[in-house]
Parts: C-alpha cells; sequence; structure tokens
C-alpha cells in the first residue's frame, strides 16, 4: 500500500516536505523497535523489526523487503543493538514486573546464511542496548526488586566488552524507571557521551581516560511528583548552531518538551501535550536545511507520528501519520539513496511497518 501523507502549516511559513508511505510489514504483533543496518554488505540500508509479540527477529531486505529470519524461538523481545556489520546484541524474555523477568542479553553472531546465539547474561527487565564508543550498554527499565507504581530503588547501568561479554557497572546512580539511553557526541571531541533519562530526569554521563565514569544532571524533567517525574526519552538536535535537547514526559508521557541553553542552565518548555502513551523520540534534518525536525510518536488512542519544525521562532507541528502507527519505535536514514532523510516506524496496536520517503518540498 502507498499512501501520500501531506504536512500542514501555515500558509505564511515555509512548505514543508512531504512524503509518502510504504508499508514494508504486517502482523507485527506488539511492534516495538526498527533497527536500520546494512545486513546484506550490499551498500542499501536494511531494516531490522523487533515485535515483542513475536517469537522471532526478522531483517527486511531493501529496496524489496523481502523477509530474513534471523532467530526463532525467543520470547518477548525488547530491544537490539547492532554491534558490528555480522553480530547483533538482543535483549528478550522482557517484563516491566522485575520479578516475572528473566532478561536475557544475547549475542547474535552470523554464520553463512545462519545466525548463532549465544546467551552472555541474564539481567532483569534488560531494557534498552546501544553501542556507546565501541561498548554494548544495557539499560534495565527497574531495580530487579521494582514493584510499581514507585518502581523504588537504584537501577543499574552496565556494559559489556565486545569478545569478553562480561557484565560491568557504569553506574548504579538513577532511581526508579530508566526508559532511554542515547549516545551522542555532546562534547564535540570526538566521543560519544550518553544521556539517559528516567523518573530522575535527564543525566549526561560521561567516561574518562582512566575507564571510570561521571554522570551529570541536565534537567529533572516534567515538575510533577514521583512517579510522574522526570523524562521518559530524549534526543539532541541542532536549529544551525544552536543545540537542543526534546523529550517525552513524564514516563509513556503527553508531552514534548523542548530544552535550549541561557546562561548555563536549560529552559524548558512544553511543544505538545496531546501524545497517548509517547513512546519514541528522535531528531533530524529533514528538510535539508540545517534545523533539525523532532519526530514523536505514541502508542496510545490516535495511534499517530508527530513531526515540530521551529518556524518563525515558535515550533509548528504537523502530522506524518494519523491514526496509522501506534508509534513504538521509528528510525531515521537516507533508505533509498535520493540525498534525504526518509523516516521508518514500527508500531505496536497496528502491528505494522512502515517506511515513509521523503519526497523533498
Amino acid at each position: 500500500m502507498i499512501r501520500l501523507c501531506f504536512l500542514l502549516t501555515l500558509p505564511a511559513l515555509a512548505q514543508p516536505v512531504k512524503f509518502r508511505e510504504h508499508v514494508v510489514a504486517t502482523g507485527q504483533r506488539g511492534g516495538y523497535q526498527v533497527v536500520v543496518a546494512d545486513l546484506n554488505h550490499d551498500g542499501k540500508p536494511d531494516l531490522i523489526s523487533l515485535a515483542s509479540g513475536l517469537t522471532e527477529l526478522a531483517w527486511y531486505e531493501n529496496p524489496g523487503w523481502q523477509k530474513h529470519v534471523i532467530v526463532e524461538g525467543i520470547r518477548q523481545p525488547i530491544n537490539l543493538a547492532v554491534v558490528n556489520a555480522n553480530t547483533i546484541a538482543l535483549a528478550h524474555e522482557f517484563s516491566p514486573q522485575a520479578k516475572r523477568s528473566v532478561g536475557i542479553v544475547s549475542i547474535l553472531e552470523r554464520e553463512g546464511d545462519s545466525w548463532k546465539r549465544t546467551d552472555i547474561d541474564k539481567l532483569p527487565t534488560s531494557h534498552r542496548l546501544r553501542m556507546w564508543n565501541g561498548l554494548l550498554v544495557n539499560a534495565p527499565l527497574t531495580n530487579e526488586n521494582a514493584e510499581a507504581p514507585d518502581y523504588r530503588g537504584g537501577t543499574p547501568l552496565v556494559f559489556y566488552k565486545p569478545g569478553d561479554w562480561k557484565r560491568a557497572l557504569i553506574t548504579g546512580a538513577d532511581d526508579g524507571v530508566v526508559h532511554c539511553i542515547y549516545p551522542y557526541e555532546w562534547d564535540r571531541d570526538g566521543k560519544q557521551q550518553l544521556l539517559t533519562a528516567s523518573f530522575q530526569g535527564v543525566f549526561l554521563i560521561r567516561q574518562a581516560k582512566d575507564g571510570s565514569f561521571t554522570r551529570t544532571k541536565l534537567t529533572g524533567g516534567s515538575p510533577q511528583e514521583w512517579p510522574k517525574s522526570g523524562a521518559s526519552d530524549v534526543a539532541v538536535g541542532s536549529l544551525g548552531k544552536e543545540r537542543f535537547f526534546a523529550t517525552i514526559e513524564p514516563w509513556h508521557g503527553n508531552e514534548v518538551a523542548v530544552y535550549t541553553e541561557r546562561k548555563g542552565e536549560w529552559q524548558r518548555g512544553v511543544i505538545d501535550s496531546t501524545l497517548v502513551d509517547g513512546h519514541t523520540l528522535l531528531t533530524g534534518d529533514l528538510d535539508g536545511n540545517g534545523k533539525d525536525v523532532i519526530v514523536a510518536g505514541y502508542r496510545g488512542k490516535g495511534a499517530s507520528v508527530n513531526l515540530y519544525r521551529m518556524e518563525g521562532g515558535h515550533w509548528t507541528k504537523s502530522v506524518l501519520d494519523d491514526g496509522g502507527m501506534a508509534g513504538a519505535g521509528c528510525a531515521i536514514a537516507d533508505l533509498n539513496g535520493d540525498g534525504r532523510l526518509d523516516i521508518a516506524c514500527i508500531g505496536t496496536s497496528t502491528a505494522n511497518l512502515k517506511w515513509y520517503e521523503n519526497l523533498g518540498r
């Protein structure tokens, strides 16, 4: 199915780009994460689809989107990270109730046309996997003894060195739910730092030359009382020379907030409060004008993905997919090699995987 998505804007403002919608796959029960990677080494970015309601992990080959199964016989997959061209890390056997969560972390290694699975760890509520300066980082959702609704308890943030795969601690300072980790070259020093979003807010983690880690608070996020405090997701963007970071607040929340720096302090501004179960957030220069657009998806009633642009000194909202994508996870990449950034998203209740082709203005 192909459907044109036209974005609304104010008449006095520059017309934004248009997107054409393409359905890659249906039947993605509990769709949760989509990752871009060139898995067949042909120079074209493919899509890895992770759906928590399925017992398999699969990738879809660009440009025809043929399905290839990576691994079968898994339960409740929740997140993956591409370690290298032939290695994928996978977190599965997940439950948000820590006492019911096994939290298996597996390494999937390509062997010819098949993949070998090796389990390297069991850490309850293992929830987010990301590569960070050559390390595989695992961020559990909560402490192993945490209980709803407060989820109190120190939540560990750990890493594994590829090849060794032994768990090591980055920090146990976070308390409550940690929903997002976001590698980004914050210090512009050629190395990535790591942002985390949790009940305590947004923190910046740096690794020193001696291997030790420091943790700096950027914002407390939502000013509501615990467990409605803090942030759920974070992404960094720029408007030319000016940097900002955006959040979804609170956990699985309704607000998109943007933080801009003024005299050394990060000032909070809410640009949308209509999300229902907000769950994915990212930024990218979709318009090719040096100004990043914010992409935010939500899984609840309305099941949509929104775009936010800075126009005339204000953030303006448009809808990328109105009701057809329960946006649990999205990714930005040039999927068809035309020099424009496209968007791929996977939906939970809509159980689908789509990519949105950037047609330009």
